[in-house]
C-alpha cells in the first residue's frame, strides 16, 4: 500500500517539476504519466478531469492532481498527489527567493525563460490536441467550441459566463 502512495507522489512530483507555465502545459505530461506509464486512467478520464478542474476555483494542476489522486487512492491519494504536484514549486521558489537579485539581471536566465516560454507553447498546443481528440464527434461540441472562441477572443466576454453558458447548453442538449 505504501508503494502505491509513493508511486503516486513521485509521479506528480515529476509532473510538477517539469511543468512550466500554466496547468495546460501539464496535460501532456499528465497523459504520459497517468495514462501511459501507470495506466491509472484513460485519456477520456483525463479530459473529463481537466474540464472539471477548469470549472473549480484554484489552479488546474492542483485540482486535477487532487481529483486523480482521489480516484487512485481515496482521500490519502488526493493528499499525496497534491503534495507531489506542489513540492517542486515550493523547492524552486525557495531557491529562487534566495538568489532573486542575481537571477533577475542575468542574461542567461532571460534566455532560459525565453526557451521555457517556447516549450510551454508547444505543451499547450499538444494539450489542446489531446482535449480536441477527446471531444467526440458531436456537432454540438464543435458549435459550442466555435461560438465560445468567438465570444471570448473577439467580444472579450468573461470566460466564466461562457463556461456557465456552455454547461447550460450541454445539459439541455443531453436531455434531448
Amino acid at each position: 500500500m505504501f508503494k502505491k502512495y509513493l508511486k503516486l507522489f513521485l509521479s506528480f512530483f515529476k509532473i510538477g517539476a517539469f511543468t512550466f507555465g500554466s496547468g495546460y502545459a501539464m496535460i501532456t505530461l499528465l497523459k504520459k504519466e497517468i495514462v501511459e506509464n501507470n495506466k491509472w486512467m484513460t485519456e477520456r478520464n483525463i479530459a473529463d478531469i481537466i474540464a472539471i478542474s477548469e470549472s473549480t476555483p484554484g489552479s488546474i494542476s492542483i485540482s486535477s492532481s487532487t481529483f486523480i489522486g482521489y480516484r487512485v487512492g481515496g482521500f490519502l491519494g488526493s493528499l499525496v498527489a497534491t503534495l507531489g504536484i506542489i513540492t517542486p514549486s515550493i523547492i524552486i521558489m525557495t531557491i529562487v527567493s534566495f538568489f532573486m537579485n542575481e537571477f533577475a539581471s542575468s542574461i542567461y536566465v532571460a534566455y532560459a525563460f525565453a526557451g521555457i516560454r517556447c516549450a510551454v507553447l508547444v505543451l499547450i498546443v499538444n494539450a489542446t490536441m489531446i482535449l480536441f481528440k477527446e471531444m467526440g464527434k458531436y456537432y454540438l461540441n464543435y458549435i459550442i467550441m466555435g461560438i465560445s472562441f468567438i465570444l471570448i477572443v473577439f467580444f472579450n466576454i468573461n470566460v466564466i459566463y461562457i463556461l456557465l453558458a456552455d454547461i447550460a447548453v450541454s445539459l439541455v442538449a443531453s436531455f434531448f
